[in-house]
């Protein structure tokens, strides 16, 4: 069987791009996860494909990233689906679905690869970290940073975002499980933690 893993990094970003770009692969089953910035560990639902795809089927995504947060997640990640003998494709490396003739050095090519890809995806993280905080540390100095917006809050700007983060509240004075609350709106635990601490009463 052929399966696909969709991560997005927010609740309300469409991932039809990313659908329609895996049914060309042949995707039979499709994962899709809302989760920004989270450690594999802390995708429930990249677990669970794990946990599904079987020997000899396929496992497809768009990019390296969707493997790990860094390289050692990728690496890990690449070495259970090897250990489950199951095929990777990644989507944006057509390399990947093609054989290249000789078994060893198919195998050696795109172990290669894959090493090379999550390092360069560990470098580019790390990079982007250092131009924010570089940023972050001139509008300091300059007098206008105000820190990084709370994406839900009744102030948010966007409208779906603020229904959110009104459920959400809803929820936690229900005495919902932060987990659940986090799991049903596709947010991470801390978001919920955050909410729970600075919500305002609702009308």
């Amino acid at each position: 069987m052929k399966v696909a893993y969709i991560r997005v990094s927010s609740i309300d970003q469409n991932e039809n791009r990313q659908v329609e770009e895996m049914k060309k692969f042949g995707a039979e089953k499709f994962y899709i996860e809302k989760q920004s910035g989270a450690t594999i560990t802390q995708r429930p639902i990249f677990q669970e494909v794990l946990e599904f795809v079987r020997e000899e089927d396929i496992f497809i995504v768009e990019a390296i990233d969707r493997l790990g947060r860094n390289y050692d997640e990728i690496i890990a990640s690449v070495n259970y689906l090897k250990e489950k003998n199951v095929q990777l494709i990644i989507t944006s490396l057509p390399i990947m679905a093609e054989a290249i003739g000789n078994p060893l050095l198919d195998k050696f090519i795109k172990d290669l690869i894959i090493q090379i890809l999550a390092m360069i995806a560990e470098q580019e993280r790390t990079e982007s970290k250092r131009r924010q905080a570089q940023g972050i540390k001139i509008a300091k100095e300059n007098g206008v940073y105000q820190g990084r917006p709370k994406l839900y809050s009744l102030n948010s700007k966007n409208p779906q975002r603020r229904a959110i983060y009104r459920d959400i509240v809803e929820e936690l004075g229900k005495g919902t499980p932060i987990s659940k609350i986090a799991k049903n709106y596709g947010i991470t635990r801390q978001t919920v933690y955050r909410i729970k601490e600075d919500c305002a009463p609702i009308d």
